[in-house]
């Protein structure tokens, strides 16, 4: 895992709360990595995503993190995206990442079959009880409170 400070510029609900446009540029498999989030910073994005990264194996192999997870003291604020099925493995990985991001989502919509027959992605939108221990699990276990945790959802 490439990662550079652990100081963030401002917490995502600060930049809502400016009552200004907010520039978010979404996950999107293979192109939200480093390069890609450092160019549309350039062009005042104003909080970035990483591509989908799924938990298990990010919190199994160190390749995985070194491989999936890279980030530089310019790409603040920063949320990880995760795909997971269980509510310890995504806080442990939540907690990996939390000193190096502005917070995580679960990703909830993402209809390949691959990621459904998994359990992850859009199959989760029928277990809210499941959703809940995951979310709930993230927000005790990262210390800081400002740290945020959302779900996509389509």
């Amino acid at each position: 895992m490439k990662t550079a400070s652990a100081t963030s510029s401002s917490s995502i609900m600060e930049v809502f709360e400016r009552g200004k446009v907010v520039k978010i540029c979404a996950p999107m498999v293979r192109y939200s990595k480093l390069a890609f989030r450092t160019l549309v910073r350039k062009y005042s994005c104003d909080i970035c995503f990483t591509p989908m990264i799924i938990a298990a194996d990010f919190m199994r192999s160190v390749k995985a993190r070194d491989s999936e997870f890279t980030t530089n003291k310019g790409d603040r604020p920063l949320i990880v995206q995760f795909a997971a099925n269980d509510a310890q493995t995504l806080a442990d990985a939540a907690c990996v990442v939390a000193p190096y991001s502005d917070g995580v989502d679960l990703n909830c919509g993402c209809p390949q079959r691959w990621a459904m027959s998994a359990g992850y992605g859009a199959c989760l939108i029928n277990k809210p009880e499941l959703v809940k221990d995951m979310v709930r699990h993230v927000r005790n276990q990262v210390e800081n409170p400002n740290y945020t945790t959302s779900i996509k959802i389509r």
